[in-house]
């Protein structure tokens, strides 16, 4: 016996799946809007000719008993002999007067029949019932017996019996009228909900049709977007916004492996070039420049391959932390010291702050704007640490030639560099910045390059404080 898996239990029947490959959303709308008619109509039938039957039958009931009161009246007034007269009413009724269970008068269509009923009121008392009575066709009848005084004090009954013929006649074509207009009603809805679902769910299809086309080498297409600005409307506009960043992503990745390439080619080229030189040209080699031209290349390609790492792992799962208490102060001093040792100029004005996250991430983010700004001084460099409110505010400028308005953006872009820096000598791998965005975005910061006072690039970091 297989052991019990709740993946066993919780398995839809197979009916179920097959609806559920099968029927689409045309099949499945239609069939619940005819359904959901189908039970409203019943129900409404059902409740129309309950009530229907239950007014006719009172109306009958009425009639029953305005003419048992009319006889009644007779009685009390004339006596039973009276009666007699009033048998020849042409309305649709039969009429027996009873005195001490003896019928003393009855409407001619039952002369010599039975009592109608063993219904015995005491004067003044009314009764009725509902039934067949042994006359005639044996229809249902209202059966009404009003008990009465006649002038002489006897006890008499007034029974009055009024045919339900009309109520059941009406109520049968009020049931043929549903049996045969109920379904064709149905069938309307679910074929009218069956078109209008169609013509709804065409854009859709429109949308699905264009996007199945859609592959790596189109992604410049574009889904049509519906006039209507409805449910359709806004998925056609959200698929166009999914493609543009599509399309940009994947420009951006074509973008990123064609500059990788490139920065990957120069140091091999080099290092390629310096030792097949030396391979011909043995004699004419100096071997410790050689060695270090190696080196320096070997290094560039490790810095290069370890932040494109860096910044793929990112692009997966985001960078990865470390929290802890981080004294950004401490991290500007050390980064002045290192400054000052390469001879620029640099100017200070830390404050102490303190942040929760990743030391080595952060202080890899202030080298590398710090290596940025060095590369591009003339003579000064300037640091700066402050609290504003809840954030700690760490910039970073030079005096070199800055950077443009319009590029403040583009530089946090990968392998972007600026005219002024695309040589090796000058420039860097153009991974330094947009690492240093990735970095602060993950301590929930932000980053940009503002104008400052030396008129040189001047980078703006925005960290927030612990809680207190």
């Amino acid at each position: 016996m297989p052991a019990y898996s709740p993946a066993m239990s919780a398995s839809p029947a197979p009916w179920i799946a097959w609806w559920r490959r099968h029927a689409g959303v045309r099949i499945t709308t239609s069939l619940t809007a005819a359904g959901v008619v189908a039970a409203a109509l019943a129900v409404s039938g059902v409740l129309l000719a309950f009530l229907l039957q239950r007014s006719l039958t009172t109306a009958v009931e009425d009639a029953a008993l305005q003419r048992a009161r009319d006889v009644a009246a007779t009685v009390a007034r004339d006596g039973v002999e009276q009666v007699g007269q009033l048998s020849g009413s042409t309305e649709r009724n039969l009429v027996q007067v009873v005195l001490s269970d003896r019928i003393v008068t009855s409407s001619p269509d039952i002369e010599g029949e039975p009592a109608l009923t063993s219904l015995r009121p005491a004067p003044g008392q009314i009764r009725t019932a509902t039934g067949r009575i042994a006359v005639g066709e044996e229809e249902q009848h209202v059966i009404v017996a009003l008990g009465v005084r006649s002038p002489d004090a006897a006890p008499a009954v007034v029974v009055v019996a009024q045919s339900l013929e009309s109520v059941d006649a009406s109520i049968s074509a009020l049931r043929a009228l549903l049996l045969a207009g109920v379904p064709l009603l149905v069938l309307l809805v679910g074929g009218t909900t069956f078109v209008l679902a169609g013509r709804a769910l065409r854009p859709v299809e429109a949308i699905r049709q264009r996007v199945a086309g859609i592959d790596a080498e189109q992604l410049g297409k574009r889904v049509p977007v519906p006039s209507a600005q409805d449910e359709v409307g806004r998925l056609a506009a959200t698929m166009n916004d999914m493609l543009d960043r599509l399309e940009s992503s994947a420009a951006a990745q074509r973008r990123f492996v064609s500059d990788a390439s490139h920065e990957l080619r120069s140091p091999l080229a080099t290092v390629r070039t310096s030792m097949e030189v030396a391979q011909v040209h043995p004699e004419l080699t100096v071997w410790p420049k050689l060695t270090q031209v190696v080196l320096d290349e070997t290094a560039r390609l490790q810095t290069l391959v370890a932040d494109m790492l860096l910044l793929a792992r990112s692009d997966e799962r985001g960078v990865p932390l470390r929290r802890t208490d981080v004294d950004l102060d401490d991290l500007c001093e050390q980064e002045v010291a290192r400054l000052r040792s390469t001879g620029l100029r640099v100017l200070t004005d830390v404050h102490p702050a303190r942040t929760v996250g990743d030391a080595d991430a952060l202080a890899r983010a202030l080298r590398n704007l710090v290596n940025n700004a060095a590369r591009h001084a003339a003579t000064v460099v300037t640091l700066s640490l402050r609290i504003e409110g809840s954030t700690a505010v760490l910039e970073v400028g030079d005096d070199g030639p800055g950077i443009p308005p319009d590029q403040r953006r583009r530089v946090f872009e990968r392998f972007v560099r600026l005219d002024e820096s695309r040589t090796r000598t000058s420039g860097g791998t153009g991974l330094g910045l947009p690492i240093v965005q990735q970095i602060v975005h993950a301590h929930a910061g932000s980053v940009s390059f503002v104008d400052g006072e030396l008129g040189g690039a001047h980078a703006r970091v925005v960290l927030p404080l612990p809680p207190e």
